[in-house]
């Protein structure tokens, strides 16, 4: 992305006509996050300002968002405040990526009032803060100690800038000193420009370039003021790269763009609602994430003491062979001895058998017989559990993986409630109105040939695809021995060809915890021969008549093939 100076000069235009605007309503969705419902020009306007530290941004929304029962204090702040207030300036500060927005509102008592709310879009340091008139800090979204060495962002303490130091406005007459801070021998010679430069980013800056090849001393600033000028062109665009980058106006070294906005506010509320809302869906998965991690540690654990068991249990043929040896040479051994060496007639050569001289020989061969059994019954147990702990280690890894790669708050559900359903989780007692389980949602692909191909990305779709929606003569898919989706290609067997089995092999190999890398083994057979293993955890087949192939996993490709 490239929201940077640049971008914020742009957008702070764009929003010129919120000025004057009414702000009707104010409401906070989490810690970092704020929507005003604003009245302006004769339509309604949701305007979204974040502080989040990955998508700090300020734009016109068309989503709808949740809000807390309880508000924030922060909102209760700004309502106060500024709620029911007109905007009367909104204003970039230099290129950076701070704005205010001057706000004339009414007190309490009837007065006038002015106040100022500060934007900072400055990643983990954003903030959101409202000042008076004069810059007394009225609160702010999040708090700066007065111990702390840089500036205090705290109810009473006049406002300060963040630490940037000085740079050089380029859309000023400054630009024209930049050469005077470039040492052109001292290389890395963009990072330079950077340091120097407000509110430019690496992208812009690659623009430039692309325009002189290298910079000199005489060519440097005519070719930012060239950049600049062509960027009045206003056209927001988004380029789906291996890194995605969008801006306010095309960027010739990265080619044609792979869509084009109306508006800044179009461009922003699609790229980061989505990444909001997989934000959000994170968070509400996270306690069970923590669930499924201690569940597969515990087991981890209790496989380490199976395997100890195990090995002791491997003492019990040597005591069963103290119990026969002394039974055999009982005659020859006295009361109160501490031990018996005897002739061991399985290897010819003698043996010393510990005694408790408290028992007699008697007593002392039962002794080791009752070891004996105890261990074998230990033994057996032991192996049976370890049996399962292993198929619950594998469980809670598929889940584990399953868990990276929820995308939806139905896909959280799921998990929710299939952990009820293993009894790890108990279920929430949430009074007579139950929560509306949707029905499962498959996520569907397209082979090159038009082929559906349908994956499941956790074990309630993986069941519902395998048993319910796939039919016998449909061809089955899984990574070999790695945790992963079931992928089913609808379409009868016989009729599918090689190209079409190596793009559905390559979305199971993608869809696993294979997904990075390369020649992923990946097994395929007819749903008729996948069988449901009885007695198992959620996820586990056995499956034969099997192919395998090996794909590497292609994220492009499986852009191209997904269906919307």
């Amino acid at each position: 992305m490239a929201f940077d100076g640049n971008f914020t000069h742009a957008l702070t235009e764009e929003l010129q006509f919120l000025v004057r605007g009414k702000i009707n309503k104010i409401q906070q969705m989490d810690n970092s996050s704020l929507l005003f419902k604003m009245r302006a020009e004769g339509k309604n306007h949701q305007l979204l300002i974040s502080s989040h530290p990955m998508y700090a941004r300020f734009h016109l929304t068309e989503q709808k968002y949740e809000f807390p029962f309880d508000p924030p204090m922060f909102s209760r702040i700004l309502r106060k405040h500024i709620e029911g207030g007109f905007i009367t300036e909104i204003k970039q500060l230099g290129n950076d990526r701070q704005v205010h927005i001057h706000i004339r509102a009414i007190n309490d008592i009837g007065d006038d009032i002015e106040r100022i709310l500060i934007l900072e879009i400055m990643g983990r340091h954003s903030n959101i803060i409202l000042t008076d008139e004069n810059y007394k800090i009225i609160d702010g979204i999040k708090h700066l100690t007065p111990n702390n060495n840089v500036r205090t962002i705290m109810p009473g303490f006049t406002y300060e800038g963040p630490p940037t130091g000085r740079k050089l406005n380029p859309r000023t007459e400054e630009l024209n000193d930049l050469p005077k801070f470039i040492d052109f021998n001292a290389g890395k010679l963009k990072r330079q420009i950077l340091a120097n430069i407000e509110g430019f980013s690496p992208v812009f800056i690659d623009e430039v370039e692309s325009r002189v090849k290298y910079f000199k001393s005489d060519n440097i600033v005519p070719a930012i003021k060239e950049t600049l000028v062509k960027a009045r062109n206003i056209q927001p665009v988004y380029y789906d790269l291996k890194k995605p980058v969008f801006y306010f106006t095309p960027l010739e070294h990265l080619g044609e763009p792979d869509k084009v906005y109306g508006t800044l506010s179009e461009l922003l509320d699609e790229y980061y609602h989505r990444r909001y809302q997989i934000s959000a869906i994170r968070q509400k998965s996270s306690d069970y994430l923590q669930v499924i991690e201690r569940e597969h540690d515990k087991t981890v654990r209790k496989i380490a003491n199976l395997e100890a068991d195990l090995q002791e249990a491997a003492e019990k043929d040597k005591y069963q062979k103290y119990g026969e040896l002394i039974t055999a040479y009982m005659h020859s051994i006295k009361n109160y001895q501490e031990s018996a060496v005897v002739m061991d007639y399985y290897t010819n050569e003698e043996i010393k058998i510990p005694l408790d001289k408290q028992l007699s020989p008697a007593e002392n061969a039962q002794r080791y017989y009752n070891m004996y059994n105890k261990l074998k019954n230990r033994e057996k147990v032991a192996e049976e559990q370890l049996r399962l702990a292993h198929m619950d280690v594998e469980y809670f890894s598929n889940l584990l993986h399953q868990m990276e790669n929820i995308t939806t708050e139905d896909e959280v559900e799921e998990v929710r409630q299939e952990l009820i359903e293993e009894k790890i989780i108990k279920e929430r007692k949430r009074g007579k109105k139950k929560k509306k389980v949707n029905k499962i949602q498959l996520h569907e692909f397209e082979t090159s040939n038009g082929l559906p191909v349908f994956v499941g990305k956790n074990n309630k779709q993986n069941d519902y695809l395998t048993n319910r929606k796939a039919q016998n003569n449909h061809l089955w898919f899984h990574t070999k021995d790695i945790p992963g989706s079931h992928v089913v290609i609808a379409h009868n067997a016989s009729d599918i060809s090689e190209d079409d089995i190596l793009e559905a092999a390559m979305l199971a190999a993608f869809h696993s915890k294979a997904g990075q890398s390369a020649g992923v083994p990946v097994d395929y057979t007819e749903i008729k021969h996948v069988k449901n293993i009885p007695g198992t955890k959620p996820g586990f087949v056995t499956y034969s008549e099997q192919a395998t192939v090996l794909v590497d996993p292609d994220p492009e490709k499986v852009k191209q093939m997904k269906k919307e």
